[in-house]
């Protein structure tokens, strides 16, 4: 029995020398005849079983107590300072002495898997280095990340510059003169970053390859730098992307980019987990390793699209200013936008830019309108289907549907001259798509059906996908207030004050309104012909009186039928009596000429050619008739008053005030002493044609909108009256009701509830209301 145990333990001591080789008494670990008795021995024993169990255990013990602690120490805070972390070969030292000690494990690894019984489903070795991983890296301090990434980052620019050195030309080949060239551009390695002669890149690519194959030895390769190699990745795509794209729309990048990660960032990711390919360096990597790397290369060209659309969607406004020359970074970005889920992030910063930089009061409408049409055009080069324009452009809409003017300038910027916007040309384009059409039916093509695409996750379900898709942008800016027949109304104002003005171009405009019924319809514009008609008709009546001979005078009448012509300015203007006496002349060859029909005429509207000789000069002025009224005045009498002139005009004095001004900066009048002006002979020379000042070329012939609404609003301020002398006093809402009874009933002009109380609150400010218990009245006095 005696002899039994010490065999025993003479075998434990055989197998713990040999497979523990770091902690045996030998001098040197047993042969491996030596070693196979021994365990033979402990196997006719029974306890040959617990062996391997008392390895791994043995193994974990020395992790803890040796192997871990030495390595760890190596990125202490107190063995290391900042600077000695790095390609200075510390990372290297420490994995490399990590290596050997797990090294001295392995071949009593293959001992023992060389005694397990078949059909063990996780081999020896995969279970050392699980346990291996598991021990060590189970907390890491703060610090290791940095050295690596540190590293990493030191070893990605020398690639990077040893790449730049092969693609330039080889010293044989290169001239003498370019080889000067060459060392004047810098003195300065740009992998390093020191002095040429003192580069340290080869060092650190040795270094580099060295620590990736014992990482790889050790599968602990993307275990301890992945997190590091995403990391500089990631920003070298983010500083290669900002440096190579930020403001460059008119060219595509996103080819190159690919290009450029495939060649320059994947092939480093490759050097990483492959090592140098064709060198003795390269190592053989598993399908799942390499599974891993093409699952990396994927994210990395997400990154890459999520990374230059971001920089787009930052640069959009900008974009959409420059289009149509930033149509590259448009495609650009459309591809980002497939591939990436960044289409949130461009609706909530471009809405955010147009708040900022365009909805401002500072901005006129039209830069408003002119921008509104570029993001049209622009987001629909990135969405097709419309819903980002739905969601960019509702902004705009609703704040153009503030301005006052907006319908006047897309009017003005639908009959500008061809060229002269982007309205114009599109009114131009050929076969326009009504406003009653909307877009083509897809019942029209009978393999529409083939073509349909589901509408993007963020539409509105509330809302049609063709009303989306309609292309035409004359249909959008109608459509911000619902109505064609406001801008009907607006054309025909328009119309008429290019006409009374006499700054029209007749084929131009027959031209516009041939267009504007292939849209509107041609009832609808049935006035506007009726207008030009007249224009044209003008011309023919004032040959024929001009053959009767005016006594000279040529005098032009622009004859209206005012039916069909929008409500104009009344305001009173008396003539001198010369010129009135030719008036009544003109009549009555009108009346020659058009028997049974005579002429109303609206002095205060029109054009005055004057020529004005004085004792030292002739001008040559064309004006309002007021201001040439004021002027042939001063025939009469060198001084007038202004309350003497505004009573002989029949004009109000403020208004004689603002017009008079003209001559006084022409030098012919001047005010001395204040109410009184006095005609100068002698002045300043003035030469040339002068045409009319700026206050008379922005003033409307036709009364705006706002007057036409006060005087709609006093028609329904006598039924108000009525109700209320009868009644004593109603609410809102009864007078209201009462008025679309009575008023509203045969009459097409409408009043809502909420324009009724503001009228009715303006009277009530005015005093000719009185708004008690909600309900008003009018006053006791009145």
């Amino acid at each position: 029995m005696a002899a039994s145990v010490e065999n025993l333990g003479a075998a434990w001591s055989t197998v713990t020398a040999g497979l523990l080789p770091c902690r045996g008494q030998a001098k040197k670990p047993p042969t491996d005849d030596v070693l196979k008795s021994a365990i033979t021995v402990l196997d006719q024993h029974g306890v040959a079983f617990i062996i391997e169990e008392w390895f791994l255990e043995s193994m974990q013990s020395d992790l803890r107590e040796n192997i871990g602690p030495k390595f760890w120490n190596h990125f202490s805070a107190e063995s290391n300072g900042p600077k000695q972390h790095g390609a200075d070969g510390t990372l290297v030292t420490a994995f490399r002495e990590l290596h050997a000690s797990l090294s001295s494990y392995l071949p009593s690894v293959d001992v023992l898997e060389r005694l397990r019984q078949e059909g063990a489903k996780q081999s020896l070795k995969d279970k050392v280095l699980l346990i291996f991983k598991a021990l060590l890296f189970y907390d890491i301090p703060l610090k290791f990340h940095g050295v690596v990434k540190e590293f990493y980052s030191c070893a990605f620019k020398a690639c990077e510059e040893e790449l730049r050195k092969n693609e330039k030309t080889s010293p044989d080949e290169a001239g003498p003169e370019e080889e000067e060239e060459e060392e004047e551009e810098s003195l300065t390695c740009g992998g390093c970053e020191q002095e040429k002669d003192r580069c340290s890149c080869t060092e650190t690519l040795t270094l580099f390859h060295q620590l990736n194959t014992q990482l790889h030895s050790l599968g602990l390769l993307e275990r301890v730098c992945g997190e590091a190699v995403t990391a500089i990745i990631h920003d070298r795509i983010q500083q290669h992307i900002q440096n190579t794209c930020q403001g460059e729309f008119e060219s595509q990048f996103l080819h190159p980019l690919e290009k450029w990660l495939t060649s320059k960032v994947v092939s480093w990711l490759h050097l990483v987990f492959k090592g140098s390919p064709g060198q003795a360096g390269e190592r053989e990597v598993s399908a799942k390793t390499q599974e891993s790397l093409d699952r990396w290369q994927t994210r990395l060209l997400y990154f890459l699209y999520q990374t230059y659309g971001t920089l787009r969607i930052s640069e959009m406004f900008d974009i959409i200013v420059e289009f149509p020359d930033s149509m590259s970074a448009l495609e650009d970005l459309k591809v980002c936008l497939e591939k990436t889920d960044l289409r949130q992030a461009l609706v909530s910063s471009l809405r955010s830019a147009i708040g900022r930089r365009l909805l401002q009061p500072g901005a006129t409408t039209s830069d408003v309108l002119s921008q509104y049409i570029l993001l049209v055009k622009s987001l629909r080069v990135l969405d097709p289907t419309g819903v980002l324009l739905e969601l960019v452009g509702d902004r705009i809409r609703h704040y153009l549907r503030t301005r006052d003017d907006t319908v006047r300038k897309i009017v003005e910027g639908l009959t500008e001259d061809e060229g002269g916007s982007d309205l114009a040309d599109e009114l131009m384009k050929g076969d326009p798509i009504t406003l009653e059409e909307g877009v083509e039916e897809e019942g029209d093509d009978p393999w529409a059906w083939t073509k349909w695409e589901p509408d993007p996750i963020d539409a509105d379900p509330s809302k049609t996908s063709k009303s989306r898709r309609s292309p035409d942008i004359i249909s959008l800016l109608i459509s911000i207030y619902g109505s064609k027949e406001l801008f009907i109304k607006e054309y025909q104002s328009v119309l008429c004050n290019r006409i009374l003005s006499f700054n029209y171009d007749l084929t131009r405009e027959l031209r516009n309104l041939e267009l504007l019924k292939l849209r509107f319809g041609e009832s609808q514009l049935g006035n506007c012909e009726v207008m030009l008609k007249d224009v044209q008709d003008s011309k023919r009546v004032n040959d024929l009186i001009k053959s009767e001979n005016l006594m000279g005078v040529a005098v032009s009448g622009m004859i209206i039928s005012a039916q069909y012509w929008p409500q104009l300015k009344e305001t009173k203007l008396t003539l001198p009596p010369s010129v009135q006496q030719r008036f009544d002349s003109y009549t009555q060859a009108f009346q020659t000429v058009k028997a049974s029909r005579t002429l109303n005429w609206l002095p205060q509207m029109g054009l005055v050619d004057l020529d004005i000789e004085l004792k030292n000069r002739r001008l040559s002025v064309m004006v309002n008739p007021v201001v040439a009224t004021i002027i042939m005045h001063f025939q009469d009498k060198e001084r007038w008053t202004l309350d003497e002139l505004s009573t002989a005009m029949q004009v109000p004095s403020s208004v004689l005030r603002r017009r008079i001004t003209f001559w006084q900066n022409y030098g012919l009048i001047r005010e001395n002493p204040p109410g009184t002006y006095v005609l100068l002979e002698e002045g300043a020379d003035h030469h040339g044609d002068v045409m009319i000042d700026s206050d008379e070329e922005t003033e409307s012939a036709t009364a705006s909108s706002q007057e036409m609404r006060e005087e709609e609003m006093q028609m329904f301020w006598v039924y108000v009256q009525g109700m209320l002398t009868n009644l004593d006093s109603l609410p809102l809402e009864r007078i209201h009701s009462m008025l679309k009874m009575f008023a509203m009933r045969d009459n097409p002009i409408e009043i809502t509830l909420q324009e009724l109380k503001a009228f009715l609150d303006s009277k009530v400010r005015s005093q000719h209301l009185l708004l008690s218990g909600g309900k008003y009245k009018l006053p006791k006095n009145r």
